[in-house]
């Protein structure tokens, strides 16, 4: 029984043993050396004229695979399908093809090529993010949703921007406005636990307003900026109530603080557009 024992202490030493040089590196080293990846390829891609739209698509392609990997080698992560890690994944796809597109057509020069260097702070703080949300009982797990919940209104504003800065019909310009909220909506619903599929109607049912919204802003005397603010104004006001409502929050004075907020931003848009 002592040898049986010690023969199972043994393994378990073994199981936490650091991985040496040799080996393949460990779960924050893959964070490390991610970020700096695909901040060295948003580099190439914003760097090389013409634009190669395939190689922010490879990026795209990277941060996604990238990402599954980080958070299948979580300790509590317990992941066994191929789906299981999908709803970690919009965050990182999604802000490396808001990122590009916005970057590539505001900036130029040596300020595309800072923009892109400097951007492996985000894209590291947003993985390691992702890594440290898969545990709920961490006590980072609040500082983890802080970071992650900006992020997904910082690429809510640069996706609508891109929209209207592209031009495109008012039914592509909803629908993209649409697609866009309900995998950015899933990031913030996810919090509260649910399984898969509630949380996908939920931000599906988001996803649908937010598509009228944008159907709305075309009628709306505001130019491009001001209509991106718009709506990125209608996506807080969705998620911020429904993101309470299935938390057990919302209350009237909790709809009250989100109903305020979204009517200031409305009432500087209107100023702004007036002057």
């Amino acid at each position: 029984m002592k040898q049986f024992t010690r023969v199972r202490a043994e393994a378990r030493v073994a199981q936490r043993t650091p991985l040496t040089l040799g080996e393949i590196p460990n779960r924050l080293d893959r964070i490390h050396v991610l970020a700096v990846v695909l901040a060295l390829g948003l580099t190439l891609y914003l760097a090389v004229e013409p634009t190669q739209n395939w190689l922010l698509l490879l990026l795209t392609a990277l941060a996604a695979f990238g990402t599954d990997a980080i958070v299948r080698h979580h300790p509590d992560a317990g992941f066994e399908r191929l789906d299981d890690t999908a709803l970690y994944l919009f965050v990182p796809v999604l802000f490396m093809l808001s990122v590009g597109i916005f970057l590539n057509e505001m900036a130029s020069g040596y300020w595309s090529a800072a923009a892109g260097l400097l951007s492996v702070v985000p894209f590291w703080a947003i993985l390691r993010a992702e890594y440290e949300s898969v545990d709920r009982t961490s006590p980072n797990y609040q500082a983890t949703r802080l970071i992650l919940n900006g992020a997904t209104y910082v690429i809510a504003f640069l996706f609508f921007a891109t929209i209207y800065d592209f031009n495109l019909s008012l039914f592509t310009a909803s629908f993209a406005a649409g697609i866009v909220s309900i995998l950015l909506a899933i990031e913030v619903l996810r919090e509260e636990g649910m399984d898969s599929t509630r949380t996908i109607l939920y931000s599906l049912a988001i996803g649908v307003l937010l598509g009228e919204a944008a159907w709305t802003a075309h009628f709306l005397p505001l130019d491009e900026s001001a209509a991106a603010v718009f709506l990125l104004l209608a996506f807080y006001l969705m998620t911020g109530l429904m993101h309470n409502y299935l938390a057990r929050r919302l209350s009237r004075k909790t709809a009250s603080e989100f109903a305020v907020v979204a009517l200031a931003g409305v009432v500087i848009i209107a100023l702004s557009h007036a002057y």
